[in-house]
């Protein structure tokens, strides 16, 4: 079984699905330089079986991708693949992709992110990106999302889609390197994470950050990421003593060691599919504060590995966050549910084996 995966975005998450598939079949893996470069050291994932890797310059920028995004083509066309899987992603690299190898008939498995897009900024839509993404699952004889209500958000996005349709969770990412130890959490730390859009809810996470001040609660509140609500409720932050702001881009190291000094980590998201920041807390043992909405409690057990709360809801993520930094018994919980989950439900090697029944359908083998 050979599976070629062409991802100019996701670098992270693609390099270690292809990780775990390697255990499985021949993998070829196209990155986008940019994207492989920004993202967590690549050569610091644990790698058990080897897979082949290359890495395109894609940018249109100065004429760059007028060579990589040809050779990032070829890559793919080259290896033969019994499968190709690629991720939805709104723009011009994969759509073109996915229009030049249809003819050949290589079955294509489509890793969809958002299948709705989100309600303020974020994915965003357009005509242009409407048309980009349906004709890449048009394409697609596979689609797989993270998690049954990401499902549901596909089918009613898509209802003409005839293909199949598969759960396939987001896996943990930005874990220590291999051999590295998970280090002790700073007493009352919480950290906010990730591009600063307007469905985020750092707004919310505010409000809920204010009220803990004003009860008295110990707390230090980290705001780490870029965007426009880094613009609109800059002076608001630093106006509250409690709030460390980190409006820049911040390399894989210092993303590790923020995770790692988290005792908790705020996702009040207003509307969501799945969330990186949700994995990459999971996989440094942190245990979070999150809405309940979309794929979120696909994955956050309420008391188990996580608290859920109403999406919108300041007084109810106060609470929430007051539980978890006061009550140590409560936060140990968290922190060991918080392990389990990532070395289970969001394990690569485990989301690999859940793929290879679709990838040997499509190429009409029977599984040894």
């Amino acid at each position: 079984m050979r599976v070629a995966i062409y991802a100019p975005h996701f670098a992270e998450y693609s390099y270690r699905l292809a990780a775990g598939l390697a255990r499985h079949c021949d993998v070829r893996l196209v990155l986008n330089r940019k994207d492989a470069n920004q993202q967590w050291k690549l050569a610091d994932i644990a790698v058990t079986a080897p897979f082949e890797t290359r890495i395109r310059n894609m940018s249109l920028r100065r004429g760059g991708g007028l060579l990589g995004i040809p050779a990032s083509f070829l890559d793919i066309i080259s290896f033969r693949p019994d499968v190709i899987h690629c991720h939805e992603v709104p723009e011009i690299y994969t759509s073109q992709l996915i229009q030049l190898l249809r003819p050949l008939g290589i079955p294509l498995v489509l890793t969809v992110h958002d299948a709705i897009p989100h309600s303020e900024g974020g994915s965003g839509t357009s005509p242009r990106e409407d048309a980009w993404r349906g004709r890449m699952r048009a394409a697609a004889s596979v689609v797989t999302t993270h998690g049954e209500s990401c499902i549901a958000d596909f089918r009613r996005a898509s209802p003409d889609f005839k293909g199949e349709t598969i759960p396939s969770m987001h896996g943990v990412l930005m874990v220590p390197p291999a051999g590295g130890a998970i280090t002790e959490p700073d007493p009352g730390r919480i950290l906010f994470f990730g591009r600063m859009w307007a469905y985020k809810g750092l707004d919310v996470f505010i409000d809920a950050i204010d009220m803990l001040a004003q009860r008295g609660v110990a707390h230090e509140a980290i705001v780490a990421g870029r965007g426009p609500e880094m613009t609109r409720l800059g002076a608001r932050m630093q106006a509250m003593p409690t709030v460390k702001t980190i409006n820049a881009y911040i390399s894989p190291a210092d993303t590790g060691r923020l995770f790692q000094s988290a005792s908790v980590v705020a996702l009040p998201y207003k509307d969501a599919t799945q969330s990186g920041v949700l994995a990459s807390a999971y996989g440094n043992s942190r245990p979070v504060v999150a809405s309940a909405t979309g794929g979120i409690p696909d994955v956050v057990t309420d008391g188990v590995n996580g608290l859920l709360v109403p999406p919108g809801d300041a007084t109810a993520l106060a609470d929430a966050l007051e539980r978890v930094l006061t009550s140590k018994p409560l936060a140990a919980t968290l922190t060991e549910g918080a392990r389990q989950t990532a070395a289970g439900l969001l394990n690569w090697d485990r989301i690999a084996e859940g793929l290879l029944g679709s990838y040997h359908r499509l190429a009409g083998r029977t599984v040894s």
